[in-house]
């Protein structure tokens, strides 16, 4: 869907990036339609150049809820400058 390598999902959940993915009995990986979106996301950003370690501070602030919305804008932001 994202022409994403699948050593590149493994390598983003080894980074933390993936924490909400899900895996079935077999231990795959079951995507829902937020974690693709979160994926999409997570493209969008390395395109535009945000470091693997900016993106898991986003990803440690959207686990600590909206209030942190600012806080990740900043980053995004702060990475453009």
């Amino acid at each position: 869907m994202f022409k994403i390598e699948a050593h590149t999902i493994r390598y983003y959940e080894q980074e933390g990036l993936l924490p909400f993915v899900e895996r079935d009995q077999g231990g795959r990986r079951v995507f829902n339609e937020g974690d693709l979106s979160w994926l999409d996301l997570i493209t969008c950003l390395r395109i535009m150049n945000i470091s693997i370690a900016d993106l898991r501070k986003i990803v440690e602030l959207t686990q600590e809820g909206d209030w942190t919305i600012q806080a990740r804008k900043e980053i995004i932001l702060g990475t453009q400058s």
